[in-house]
């Protein structure tokens, strides 16, 4: 009986894995290049900034990927969760990806411990007057 729930569980959780590899290829494919994982940002925030700062409006998963999809769709100064941002790169351009595709870069996002690099620490802390908690 042990090894049949133990396998059930693997069943259950090989969906999961499969589509966050599936998101992070996105990701990869359709973000990355604005959005920098490591480094100095050059036309866009670097994804960790941007993750910190929805985790921080919306801590429930849904409403993170929600907020991700309809971002990426319709852009809006005034809904920007980082003016700072906006004032440095402009507000990026609607993009017609599909809604499930955005989705699963979300999600991506939202499960995936991105690691802060130590110039993003020191950013935010000279912003903000705080330590990020992302």
């Amino acid at each position: 009986m042990k090894i049949s729930a133990l396998i059930s569980l693997v069943l259950l959780l090989m969906p999961s894995a499969q589509a966050s590899q599936e998101g992070k290829s996105l990701f990869e494919s359709l973000c990355m290049s604005c959005h920098v994982l490591s480094g100095q940002p050059t036309v866009a925030p670097p994804v960790f900034g941007m993750k910190n700062h929805v985790m921080q409006a919306y801590p429930n998963r849904e409403d993170f990927i929600n907020y991700i999809v309809h971002w990426v769709r319709q852009p809006d100064a005034s809904r920007a969760l980082m003016p700072g941002a906006v004032r440095r790169f402009g507000v990026m351009p609607a993009l017609s990806y599909p809604d499930d595709q955005v989705r699963k870069v979300a999600e991506f996002l939202y499960d995936t411990n991105l690691r802060m690099p130590g110039w993003y620490r020191k950013h935010y802390e000279a912003e903000h007057g705080k330590t990020p908690r992302h």
